[in-house]
């Protein structure tokens, strides 16, 4: 064989390893990009916005696919229990009577923009979180549940709490 051929020979194989890591890392999902806010972040992956407003972040993958968190202190909360915090949630949303939730916390229903969604507020001692998705029992798109699982306290004691509310064992 000339050695013209086996050098080409020998680059194609040798580029076969980089062209397999190049197609390897452009397949990879992309990062995450962690978003924080007053009291906690979310990594938000590819396929999901965030927008704030008032306090309330919302999670969107699609216009079914959503959720909305809001976590305040007490003070920031107008030392309102969880109970009355969400009546008065309830009564700007238009929504039903709040009822006791297994969580110890209040939930209800409420309609916005013609879909049906369920509002859980629940509060301890320092802190009050509000959370809210679609009604339906659709399983969500894996960015929103990624979405869902990072997030996390910016501090223990936060964190503790979004924990023991957020991922009940």
């Amino acid at each position: 064989m000339p050695v013209f051929q086996e050098d080409k020979m020998l680059k194609k194989f040798l580029m076969f390893p980089v062209y397999c890591l190049v197609l390897l890392a452009l397949a990879l999902p992309a990062q995450a990009k962690e978003v924080k806010f007053a009291h906690f972040s979310i990594d938000v992956p590819a396929g999901c916005t965030t927008q704030e407003k008032d306090g309330v972040v919302t999670v969107t993958a699609s216009k079914e696919a959503f959720f909305s968190i809001a976590l305040y202190t007490k003070g920031e909360a107008g030392n309102l229990s969880d109970k009355d915090f969400a009546a008065k949630l309830s009564r700007q949303m238009k929504g039903g009577t709040p009822e006791p939730s297994e969580d110890g916390g209040w939930t209800f229903t409420a309609t916005s923009n013609g879909m049906l969604m369920n509002v859980d507020v629940v509060a301890d001692h320092d802190y009050l979180i509000m959370f809210m998705s679609d009604a339906s029992d659709k399983e969500w798109p894996a960015s929103l549940q990624t979405a869902y699982d990072s997030i996390t306290g910016n501090d223990d004691k936060i964190d503790t709490f979004l924990k023991r509310i957020l991922f009940p064992e």
